[in-house]
């Protein structure tokens, strides 16, 4: 049988089954799979120094043997004789061809004793001098076979350094990777064509997947880096920029009309003037739906900034033209918030004659049928709804224009299923959660985008404090200050009950201290999502008509609550929230002409959850913590990978990137110009690339 990546990587030398079960864990199956998987990182060992030359306080790499060794228990934490942690300290000596002696230490791995004892090794980590005698505590070590030489896979060279799970440590993993190269990677060819590599100056892919593993030096590595980089943002944007040509290419859609005179009759209804920026927006989406081809835009907006106006905007335009509009939203308090809202826009214009309905979970059997009747029957122009619309059984009459609020909450098939309620209906998809360039590219490419970038005018920016344990009591003097002078405010716990294993304030115990307690002159309410929805309801319509002060919550009150009068929203343990639900929870207050503050109650300084609270601490901007959390956190599922029905991206990086993925998509733009279906010859290699990453998504864009 001929030589074949696709081959089964048990088959590889240096393999077999049991390790080939634990590649499959890391989703490495075959040798093309195996190739692809990089290392997560890479180490520098090419200089390899002796123990009596060697320098202190930075990374080293030695080759040593051990002479001997010893082990010593103690115990820390301990009073009095009694309790503490028990800690084994093995300490070898080592020595090597200098004559130099070494200290190797390791904590609570007694078992090194006999697996290191008398072999030759190659030892990584930082060391300190005491007197003549080196000491590294924790170093990785490798055993180095007596004749390896010292530029082997393991040592003397820029070493890559893989995830590791069941028999699959480093060693085997590099034997593999070597083998696996030297012996396939001629099979392997190149979909690029030669003259895009010379004018980008990228190594050809043989060359660059080599030189992802075992590369001569860092620039090396650098540059074949980019070149795989830059090809897996290709092909992604090649299937975004397809996605949307594919949606608007023969298939008409809603081409409404909008002239001035609709124009004005609709801003007559908003009791303010658009700014700036929502009038852009809004020219945007009224250009989109006044062309025959389906609208497909992202509109993106701080908390606040106006969005929902832009939206109704969009939902009477479409109205006026007779064609039903859904607004579906993750939580029945959102979509209810939606469906006040916009009630509250029309009494403004009792001639509208605008039918609203409502479709969420909790509804009677009788309500949820009557919905139901005058949807299908065209009695509804605008539905508010949460997952409900997409249900079986529900029926428009005509649906023109489908907008979907807090589109992450949403993946790609409910997207799709809303969409397939009407005939090739206007698609505008909605975020108060700011979206990085890089990921708006690469999760979103297949989206027009709109942003709103300017709050109303007269609103004061949020106040933003953090209060550790022992200063609790000025943050909730604020809270007070505030009650007393009739404003109101939300407290947000992590957890609705108690839970023994975590060390947190529950909203119900919160509820029950801060009544008795800081609070105890104030109207306590209690707000969480395992409460039935008429609960849920009649706690906020009590807080909205102001016969509460202050809701004790849970994060259910992320999004969908309005209230102009909360001037003030305290977080407990807020380490345990995300960056963009702390920015989301902030956005709840201060949405009216009053000072708005958002309080923090942590200990946590230090870390990721220290980083978190010091960006929120240092700015107000959407956009900015949106930058802040993606570099903190990294791409991770920011992209969006499982909702948005794409493969992971495994080279691309969202944080460093951003130039890479621009350029791609500017080479996939002008490509697809001059070669819709990718069939010119030089093409046909990245077509058939095409194929193979995206196989029947590609082919349900009629391009397979």
């Amino acid at each position: 049988m001929p030589l074949s990546l696709d081959d089964d990587v048990r088959f590889l030398k240096h393999v077999g089954p049991a390790r080939a079960r634990d590649f499959e864990k890391l989703g490495v199956r075959t040798i093309r799979d195996l190739m692809f998987t990089f290392p997560r990182d890479m180490s520098d060992r090419s200089s390899i120094f002796t123990i009596a030359e060697a320098p202190e306080n930075q990374p080293i790499s030695l080759v040593v043997t051990p002479v001997s060794v010893s082990e010593k228990v103690v115990r820390r934490g301990q009073r009095r004789g009694r309790g503490g942690t028990r800690l084994t300290i093995t300490t070898f000596e080592m020595t090597d061809e200098s004559g130099g002696l070494l200290e190797a230490v390791w904590f609570n791995q007694s078992w090194l004793k006999d697996r290191l004892h008398g072999v030759r090794l190659a030892l990584h980590g930082k060391a300190a001098r005491d007197g003549k005698r080196l000491r590294m505590d924790h170093p990785q070590y490798e055993v180095v076979p007596d004749d390896a030489p010292l530029d082997s896979l393991n040592v003397g060279r820029i070493v890559p350094i893989y995830p590791m799970t069941g028999s699959l440590n480093q060693a085997a993993w590099r034997r593999a990777m070597a083998y696996a190269l030297d012996t396939r990677l001629d099979l392997l060819d190149d979909p690029l064509p030669e003259t895009l590599l010379e004018s980008k100056r990228f190594p050809d892919l043989r060359s660059a997947v080599r030189a992802m593993h075992f590369p001569d030096d860092s620039r090396q590595w650098h540059n074949a880096r980019e070149r795989l980089a830059w090809e897996e943002s290709l092909y992604l944007q090649l299937a975004l920029l397809a996605a949307r040509a594919h949606l608007k290419h023969d298939l008409p859609g809603h081409a409404f009309r909008l002239g001035p005179e609709l124009d004005n009759r609709i801003r007559h209804l908003f009791p303010f003037k658009l700014t700036a920026a929502q009038d852009r927006a809004v020219r945007e989406i009224a250009r989109d739906m006044t062309s025959p081809l389906p609208m497909c835009r992202l509109l993106q907006g701080d908390v606040g900034s106006g969005k929902t106006a832009v939206a109704l905007y969009a939902a009477l335009a479409a109205v006026a033209n007779r064609a039903q509009v859904c607004v579906m939203a993750p939580t029945g308090l959102l979509a209810r918030q939606h469906y006040d809202t916009f009630s509250q826009y029309l009494e403004n214009s009792p001639n509208a004659r605008v039918r609203l309905g409502l479709l969420i979970s909790g509804m009677t059997r009788t309500e949820r049928q009557l919905a139901l009747t005058r949807l299908k029957n065209g009695a509804i122009d605008i539905l508010a709804a949460t997952h409900a619309a997409i249900s079986e059984g529900v029926e428009f009459n005509n649906l023109g224009l489908a907008v979907i609020d807090e589109q992450h909450k949403f993946g790609v098939a409910q997207r799709n299923l809303l969409v397939q309620k009407g005939v090739r209906p206007d698609l505008l998809v909605m975020t108060a959660t700011p979206i990085p360039r890089s990921l708006a590219l690469s999760a979103y490419g297949d989206l027009d985008l709109s942003v709103i970038n300017q709050m109303p005018p007269g609103r004061k920016p949020v106040k933003t404090l953090l209060f550790s344990r022992r200063e609790a009591g000025k943050g909730w003097r604020l809270v007070r200050d505030e009650l007393a002078r009739g404003r109101q405010g939300f407290v947000v716990c992590p957890l609705v009950k108690e839970n023994a294993d975590l060390d947190l304030q529950s909203a119900e115990e919160a509820c029950r201290d801060l009544s008795e307690g800081e609070l105890k002159e104030y109207r306590l309410g209690l707000l969480h999502g395992r409460m039935k929805r008429p609960e849920q309801q009649r706690i906020l319509d009590q807080f909205r008509t102001g016969k509460l002060d202050a809701i004790v919550s849970t994060i259910v009150i992320e999004v969908g609550v309005d209230i102009p009068n909360s001037t003030v929203m305290a977080v407990l343990s807020a380490e345990r929230f995300g960056l963009a639900q702390l920015h989301q929870l902030r956005g709840r207050v201060g949405r009216g002409r009053e000072q708005g503050y958002f309080l923090m109650f942590s200990d946590f300084r230090q870390g990721e959850s220290g980083e978190r609270l010091a960006a929120l601490l240092s700015t107000a901007n959407g956009f900015e913590i949106a930058e802040a959390d993606l570099g903190i956190r990294g791409p991770g599922d920011l992209a969006g990978d499982r909702q948005h029905g794409l493969p992971p991206l495994r080279i691309v990086d969202l944080v460093r990137d951003i130039d890479i993925i621009a350029d791609a998509r500017e080479t996939a733009r002008k490509t697809l110009a001059d070669d819709p279906g990718l069939t010119r010859r030089d093409h046909i290699p990245v077509h058939r690339e095409l194929v193979r990453v995206y196989g029947k998504q590609w082919d349900r864009l009629g391009m397979g």
